[in-house]
């Protein structure tokens, strides 16, 4: 129950108590009080309950929503940071497994994006030495994403940073 429902509430019951006593007091212990005079006050009390009620239920409150903003914390650039780390020196599956796949995971998306084509579609299409490199229409972004793997080193960070770029400026 609400706090204004409450105030409502103990006011109008010490009410209907005091008139109980002052009936009770007025009426002779013999002769029995009418019913009317006991349950109008009660009536009276649940219509003031259902009007206070009733107005609530028809004006709500307004609640906002917050517009949650997702933000790339800096625990996720560490992470990500690390992972380039070791893939600059890791082994080959370990460089085309985790960056290289997502790389390629981001650049069929964007080309899902702006062909209109289906994702996997797009993936299978990439994927393919015939169809992929006319799909992409740029030669270096397809050799960097689709190619063999540099050595470890600086090389493959280069490489990464060459994608990513392309990736940016890729259009259809």
């Amino acid at each position: 129950m609400r706090r204004s429902t409450l105030k409502l509430l103990v006011p109008a019951s010490t009410v209907y108590v005091l008139f109980l006593i002052f009936l009770r007091s007025l009426i002779p212990e013999t002769q029995a009080p009418p019913v009317t005079l006991l349950v109008l006050p009660l009536i009276l009390l649940v219509v003031l309950l259902v009007s206070d009620l009733s107005y609530r239920a028809t004006a709500p409150s307004r609640t906002q929503e917050r517009a949650r903003i997702r933000r790339f914390q800096a625990r996720d650039v560490q992470y990500l940071s690390r992972q380039v780390e070791v893939a600059s020196v890791g082994s080959q599956e370990y460089f085309e497994s985790t960056l290289l796949n997502r790389l390629r995971d981001i650049f069929a998306a964007k080309v899902s994006l702006e062909t209109g084509l289906e994702k996997e579609n797009v993936k299978h299409e990439l994927a393919s030495v015939v169809k992929g490199p006319d799909l992409v229409r740029d030669k270096t972004l397809y050799t960097l994403l689709y190619s063999s793997t540099p050595p470890k080193g600086a090389i493959r960070v280069k490489m990464l940073r060459e994608a990513i770029d392309g990736i940016e400026a890729w259009k259809a």
